[in-house]
């Protein structure tokens, strides 16, 4: 996922971050605790808070800050790698789905066929997310992904449950439900995390002109390839 967000970003802003990308990956594995259960909590009462919506948005003012005082970029990268995972918690049915349990009960078989299928899934700029850049609020971004993972939940419980009876990962391939879910659920995080991305960019001016890259990776050529794209 980080690569695929990548991919979306302004060419300055891709090669610095491309360079950093171990500090993005640490950021998207190491989301606090307080962030973490903000999040787990939403998902298990079925809505997004207004703690979280505004926990969020001052994690983008932060990084903003960051950049503004030409911090070491490597702790810019973290931070927004901690971005990115927010947007991917709001996309993931079995996050936002934790207080539905006929989905809870299947997560461990979603996550299968997830693990299963993750090389095939195609990324789709989802353009119904309302855009920071065009002037939605951070939060309206936010409610809207978590609003069609909400939607998502329901069908994926119905695919996964029949007569009763947990039905295998295995029998699910790419014109399944399943699958259709997924796609769209990960096509609405990367988008989600490029959005939150680029408005911590924008508060920053999005300008790198004097930017001492002193202890980091300085930008290089961007360049992606299909062994690149990881979908970490």
């Amino acid at each position: 996922m980080v690569y695929d967000t990548l991919r979306l970003m302004p060419p300055s802003l891709a090669r610095v971050l491309w360079r950093n990308d171990e500090n993005l990956l640490s950021g998207v594995y190491r989301l606090e605790g307080q962030m973490a259960s903000s999040l787990a909590r939403d998902g298990l009462i079925g809505g997004l808070s207004e703690a979280t919506t505004g926990a969020v948005e001052q994690r983008i003012v932060a990084v903003a800050k960051l950049v503004d005082q030409q911090r070491p970029f490597r702790e810019v990268a973290y931070e927004m790698g901690k971005l990115l995972r927010i947007a991917a918690d709001l996309a993931d049915p079995s996050v936002m789905g934790a207080g539905k349990p006929p989905l809870a009960r299947a997560s461990s078989e979603l996550h299968r066929f997830v693990t299963l299928h993750l090389g095939e899934i195609p990324l789709v700029y989802d353009r119904s997310l309302p855009s920071p850049l065009q002037g939605a609020s951070v939060p309206l971004l936010l409610e809207q992904v978590a609003h069609a993972t909400d939607g998502s939940v329901e069908r994926l419980a119905k695919a996964f449950w029949r007569q009763g009876a947990l039905v295998p990962a295995t029998e699910f391939d790419f014109r399944s439900v399943p699958f259709a879910e997924v796609s769209l659920g990960y096509s609405r995080a990367v988008t989600a995390a490029s959005y939150l991305w680029l408005a911590a960019w924008v508060q920053a001016n999005g300008d790198l002109t004097g930017y001492r890259f002193s202890g980091d990776n300085p930008p290089q050529r961007f360049t992606t390839s299909k062994s690149n794209r990881k979908r970490q």
